[in-house]
């Protein structure tokens, strides 16, 4: 017959170690809980769903569409009156200027062209999401004819428009999202006229780690509009922290 006193010894040793599985597989499943979170703000917020390919993106916005224009009405005015002189020096001696903006997302740089004068030239706004493409337009009614844009749902890295249309194309906010960067980069270098503008964003160097196969750091960026036949490229500051403003201009026909 087992003594109660050999019951209490033997007992109580075995009970320690039940407590520390218990504690290390809670830490375990904070831990891949903390992971997965982590995975999920990457890929979802920072990346905006862009490694889950165009349909992830398109869903994002989708549903985001609607209150797009809110979520950045606290901080986006600084950043567009910090834009409009690019903009208005980019088109200093259009009379009719034809302007393509990809990515446009609600509209952005179709309303800084048309809502503060008079707009006499052509627009072409791209975006991917319907919805986002939707809202762009119902805000640009009071402002543009319907003759002087066209709205085009579609990708950035391949453009349905001939080689040297467009005097100016902007890229704002989107080109580290784009499945293919390069290939959207040479795009829409192809659209432009000789001697035209492009104003494009860029994320940080110190930021592009965390997009690993779409974010250019200056240095790649400025090297493959160069090779794409650019002949100024400016990196300056713009949005501290999350974006800097690039200044491009091609190549002047017969320039030597």
């Amino acid at each position: 017959m087992v003594q109660p006193d050999l019951i209490t010894r033997e007992s109580g040793p075995t009970s320690r170690p039940g407590a520390l599985t218990m504690l290390r597989n809670g830490l375990c499943w904070s831990g891949g809980a903390a992971c997965l979170a982590s995975l999920i703000y990457w890929q979802v917020i920072l990346a905006e769903g862009a490694y889950f390919g165009p349909r992830a993106v398109q869903l994002i916005y989708r549903f985001g569409a609607r209150h797009y224009d809110r979520v950045r009405a606290s901080w986006q005015p600084e950043a567009d009156a910090r834009l409009q002189p690019w903009l208005a020096l980019a088109l200093a001696g259009c009379d009719q200027p034809l302007v393509l903006d990809v990515a446009t997302g609600t509209g952005r740089v179709p309303f800084l062209l048309a809502s503060r004068q008079p707009y006499a030239g052509y627009l072409a706004a791209l975006d991917l999401t319907p919805q986002m493409l939707c809202v762009a337009r119902q805000k640009l009614v009071p402002y543009l004819h319907p003759a002087q844009i066209l709205w085009h749902q579609g990708e950035a890295s391949r453009l349905p428009w001939p080689s040297g249309s467009f005097d100016l194309v902007t890229c704002l906010e989107a080109l580290e999202y784009f499945p293919q960067p390069k290939r959207a980069l040479a795009e829409m270098v192809r659209v432009l006229r000789p001697g035209g503008w492009m104003l494009l964003s860029k994320i940080p160097d110190a930021w592009a780690r965390y997009l690993p196969g779409r974010a250019l750091t200056k240095r790649q960026l400025v090297t493959l509009l160069t090779e794409l036949g650019c002949v100024d490229v400016h990196v300056l500051p713009w949005q501290p922290g999350h974006y800097e403003l690039v200044i491009v201009r091609t190549k002047i026909a017969n320039f030597a």
